[in-house]
């Protein structure tokens, strides 16, 4: 109805042709005078009971608010003739009316299927309640042309969920994995019960990241640490780096603990399922607890933090870390500190110095931790249940592989221009990715200022000294390298150790090239894992992307949304155009309404043989241990009886 539509006032005598036409136009009214409307009616159907009144214990301390003024405005209509006909009119009310705040009454009030359609949506992609009311808010122009609140719409979503997850459990999750398994049999997943039957452990791995692997499995990183779930069961993602330097995923987990048996990032298990693998502490989480374990020292503030950071970034070999370390101990009376201890103990898994010799593909930067967070983050949260969890994780998988995509079809069709005539630089810009290319240019334009000198010779083999700068925060710090380089296969080694733990040469030994007039390097410094020539076996696979959570014909829809969104847009430039498509619109959306008929949704029952973990209760305060007085007790059970009283009866608000 439009807001300067006239609508008739009620008069005894008037008829309609049914209940629904009589409430249509009751409801317009009072929408335009400023009032609600509640209903209630005697006329039933033969299968109907005559109901029952509720019957509500009244909290006294705790009343509910109510709308309700005894109001003897009214209307009554009687069945006569097969119409209803208006016998009894009273128009005259005992409260203020507000027709620009009637749209805050509850009859006035609902959510369209096209708005549910758009929520829904909006609810699978991961976005907030807050953005999809606000993205309504802005297409209607303004609160006041919408014809629901914000609240109607979180209350379909929480509906919809319950019925799209059932008890979002265990046995929803179960079926999901069979479901995947059966459309595509490379997909895998593993559940660990205990002797109740409960969830303790679940891994999963789509077709496609399980082919990721052949690829990019040399270096995998998992991080229990971002999320821990609401069965308080930690996250587990497996995450390797594509040849875009792109995190990619290669799998998930969800632990009960963290023994040998079940946490394979333990160092313990890693020796003895991964004896040759080597095991890296992640540095960034290391660091985060410094203050935590050193504050408390009168010192730390003024020099000891300098120091320890000294030690772990400034030291280039085992032997300077060594000696860095035995001065910060002594130097600060640190030989109790238990932490410190642990740490020197397990020094060879996080100390720079000492993993220079293995190759990490960029994952021991900070960068690289942050990227595995900014992977997850909008998708999934501490209350996301089982299968809420497992649908968002497709989620992120699939904006994961988009991203890579158009890296891809970046690579192939956009060239980076050299920055240099070195041959060297334009034989990677050929090879590699723009992103590692990238790299590679940052490394050639470090060379610039570079001028390494002659150390010693032994035959072949020349060492030279590189004196270069790095550039912090706010300041440079001068560093030496060494580069040992062989005149007979042109193969150069530098104390940097950029090469052998990131792949990428580091303009040290760039310096030593151009000082030696090396045109043409060894293929060893060209690695496969950079290179965009390379047709990978996993990009033909397509991911098993889960489709059951959407609408049957949600591919209908989003064709004729198209369409009339293309119309519309033509439309809504002239107020002519908008009148010649508002007729035929309405004709059809009549026509629909007369041969439709409710389709009822069937929900599936969840298994019942796999059994949810136990919830896990969150921090915070612990319940009071006083006992309760008798009056607290009742009024606690008159509180909880008021809450899940069922609305039985016909008399309502609509």
């Amino acid at each position: 109805m439009d807001e300067n539509d006239m609508v008739e006032e009620p008069s005894k005598g008037m008829e309609f042709n049914s209940f629904e036409d009589l409430l249509s136009y009751y409801k317009q009214y009072g929408k335009k005078c400023g009032f609600g409307v509640m209903t209630k009616r005697t006329e039933r159907g033969e299968d109907e009971g005559g109901g029952k009144a509720r019957n509500r214990t009244l909290n006294v301390t705790n009343p509910r608010p109510t709308g309700k003024t005894e109001c003897k405005a009214k209307i009554n209509a009687l069945r006569i003739d097969g119409k209803l006909r208006l016998t009894t009119v009273h128009n005259i009310h005992n409260h203020g009316l507000s027709p620009k705040k009637s749209r805050f009454f509850r009859c006035n009030r609902e959510v369209s299927e096209s708005v549910k359609r758009i929520l829904d949506t909006n609810d699978l992609a991961g976005i907030r309640m807050n953005k999809s009311f606000g993205s309504l808010v802005v297409g209607a122009g303004g609160f006041e042309n919408l014809p629901f609140l914000e609240n109607d719409c979180r209350n379909y979503i929480d509906k919809a969920r319950h019925l799209r997850l059932g008890a979002g459990g265990a046995g929803a999750l179960n079926e999901y994995f069979l479901r995947m398994q059966y459309r595509n049999p490379g997909f895998f997943a593993l559940m660990d019960l205990d002797d109740d039957g409960r969830l303790k452990n679940v891994f999963w791995a789509d077709p496609c990241s399980r082919a990721a692997y052949q690829y990019f499995g040399d270096v995998v990183t998992f991080d229990i640490t971002y999320l821990t779930n609401r069965y308080g069961m930690p996250f587990a993602p497996f995450v390797g780096v594509n040849h875009h330097g792109q995190s990619i995923l290669l799998g998930a987990g969800l632990i009960s603990s963290e023994d040998t048996e079940t946490f394979v990032c333990d160092k313990n298990a890693i020796a003895i399922v991964f004896p040759e693998t080597k095991h890296r502490f992640c540095l960034w989480h290391i660091l985060k607890k410094v203050p935590e374990k050193l504050g408390s020292y009168a010192s730390y503030k003024n020099e000891m933090k300098n120091e320890l950071m000294k030690c772990v970034y400034d030291t280039q070999s085992m032997d300077e870390f060594e000696k860095c370390w035995d001065e910060l101990i002594t130097s600060y009376n640190l030989q109790e500190n238990a932490w410190l201890r642990s740490l020197y103990v397990d020094r060879k898994h996080w100390v720079p110095a000492f993993l220079k010799e293995s190759f990490w593909a960029g994952m021991s930067t900070t960068q690289q931790s942050e990227s595995m967070n900014a992977f997850f983050d909008g998708y999934v949260h501490a209350k996301t249940n089982l299968k809420e969890f497992v649908d968002q994780f497709d989620n992120a998988l699939k904006k994961k592989i988009e991203n890579e995509n158009a890296a891809d079809f970046h690579s192939f069709s956009v060239t980076i221009p050299c920055i240099s005539r070195s041959p060297i630089e334009k034989r990677f810009q050929e090879l590699y990715t723009n992103a590692k290319f990238k790299e590679v240019q940052k490394q050639v334009t470090g060379m610039i200022d570079l001028n390494p000198k002659l150390l010693e010779s032994d035959g072949a083999l020349h060492i030279y000294r590189v004196e270069d700068e790095i550039r912090l925060e706010e300041f440079t710090k001068p560093v030496t390298h060494s580069v040992a380089f062989s005149t007979v296969d042109a193969t150069a080694k530098c104390s940097c150790g950029l090469f052998e733990m990131r792949g990428i040469l580091c303009r040290h030994i760039y310096a030593v090239f151009r000082s030696n007039e090396i045109k043409v390097f060894p293929d060893k410094y060209i690695l496969d894992r950079w290179r965009k020539d390379i047709k990978r076996r996993y990009t033909l696979i397509h991911s098993s992307y889960d489709g059951g959570e959407q609408r049957a014909d949600s591919n209908r829809y989003s064709e004729l949304l198209n369409i009339c969104y293309q119309m519309i847009t033509r439309a809504a430039g002239t107020r002519a155009h908008t009148e010649d498509a508002k007729k035929p619109l309405s004709m059809t959306q009549t026509g629909f309404n007369a041969c439709s008929t409710a389709k009822e949704t069937n929900t599936g029952s969840g298994s019942g043989q796999v059994r949810s973990p136990h919830v896990v209760r969150g921090k915070g305060r612990l319940p009071s241990l006083r006992r309760a007085s008798r009056m607290e007790i009742d009024m606690r059970k008159a509180k909880a009886k008021t809450k899940k009283a069922p609305s039985k009866g016909k008399r309502k608000e609509v």
